[in-house]
């Protein structure tokens, strides 16, 4: 039975057609998983994905190999520029503007 078990098991992925190159390395959780309509929506909420995306953005930086992605603002300049896309954006998710504007900064236009 055992063995039966864990034969299904390893075959779900391949009956599903799920494959680990297209799996994340991450996880994400939070209201940076909602769309940027929902984090703009009420002041508890906006207090919430402001602390969100200092955060991810933490956790992206220690991460890449240049570890100063944003250093020449602070904070509140990270949040207004995710805040000013986010209002051109309100369905994508507060995540992937986020890590766009994080892969911009990191390699600016030539």
């Amino acid at each position: 039975m055992k063995k039966s078990i864990l034969a299904v098991a390893a075959a779900l992925p391949v009956l599903l057609g799920v494959s680990r190159a297209w799996a994340y390395d991450y996880m994400a959780v939070g209201i940076g998983t909602m769309p940027c309509r929902y984090w703009l929506s009420t002041p508890q909420l906006e207090g919430e994905g402001n602390t969100w995306i200092l955060g991810w953005w933490t956790a992206v930086d220690s991460r890449n190999d240049n570890h100063w992605v944003g250093s020449s603002t602070d904070g509140n300049g990270i949040i207004l520029v995710v805040k000013r896309e986010c209002q051109h954006n309100p369905d994508r998710l507060l995540m992937n503007i986020v890590d766009d504007l994080f892969k911009q900064w990191n390699h600016p236009p030539k």
